[in-house]
């Protein structure tokens, strides 16, 4: 009789921490699986912010159109306009805003053979008016190669509020082409004895940048082939940028192609893209 009391209430036992594991199972999966109260909505923004486009002048008509292809990327219904201004300060525009271009493109185009000082002041003029005709106050900045150079330029010689939010610099020789110069491959800056007269002066008025603006340096690398834009010079920038804004970023993106790799690197747009949003 004892033994069967005895195994009555290990038996019983058994059964009440059995029954209290599936509870207390069954309380903790009704907890994960609670929802959470929404505490915050994320709203995207309607205020008009474009993407100003400063290109090489050497790219031809249907490299610009690749390139801008790729920068559009998943934003291709915001319209592209062009923005042209004059040696004398004239300036045109082809092409015309929709109320609902929120994010749209204008693609700058400066006069060729000028200082870079009197570029710097036209583009000054250009982005006024533009900011007078298609009502925005904040602009995003994407350049690429020798028009890196001269934005670069423009954003040590501006005021405040015409600098840039976000600056993209792509393929830019900042320190030339010459292999002499660079080490074709090294990510490192240059040294002080190997800059060039452009980045010294560059570097010189790193002070004057808007500490607030968010900078990304894009370089192209090709892979087993010959390289057009030492990997040095192109990530250069990283010493006139790098010390003064509190956002720096720098990206290397692989081609297998020898001529203008990023203009044909579908990666390009989500890179920049990524860093803009």
């Amino acid at each position: 009789m004892k033994a069967t009391t005895k195994q009555v209430l290990i038996g019983a036992t058994w059964l009440v921490v059995l029954l209290a594991m599936i509870g207390g199972t069954m309380l903790w999966q009704q907890q994960v699986h609670k929802s959470k109260p929404v505490t915050t909505i994320t709203v995207t923004s309607t205020e008009r912010i474009p993407m100003v486009l400063l290109l090489d002048d050497h790219l031809t008509h249907n490299q610009i159109q690749q390139l801008t292809a790729h920068i559009q990327n998943s934003s291709a219904t915001q319209t592209l306009v062009t923005a042209k201004i004059t040696a004398t300060g004239t300036v045109t525009f082809k092409g015309q805003l929709l109320n609902s271009d929120n994010r749209p493109y204008i693609q700058v185009q400066l006069p060729k053979n000028l200082d870079s000082n009197r570029q710097t002041h036209l583009l000054k003029q250009l982005l006024t008016v533009a900011r007078q005709q298609f009502k925005f106050r904040r602009f995003n900045l994407v350049s690429y190669g020798r028009g890196g150079l001269t934005a670069t330029n423009y954003v040590e010689h501006t005021t405040t509020s015409l600098s840039p939010q976000h600056f993209v610099l792509m393929a830019t020789p900042f320190n030339g082409t010459s292999r002499q110069s660079n080490n074709r491959r090294q990510t490192t800056p240059v040294a002080a004895k190997s800059q060039t007269a452009t980045l010294a002066k560059l570097i010189a008025h790193r002070h004057t940048i808007d500490s607030k603006m968010q900078v990304l340096i894009v370089a192209g690398k090709a892979i087993k082939a010959d390289q057009p834009l030492p990997l040095q010079s192109a990530l250069a920038g990283q010493s006139i940028f790098k010390p003064v804004v509190k956002v720096y970023q720098q990206k290397v993106l692989r081609s297998w192609r020898t001529q203008s790799g990023l203009l044909n690197n579908h990666q390009i747009g989500n890179t920049i893209q990524t860093f803009i949003n």
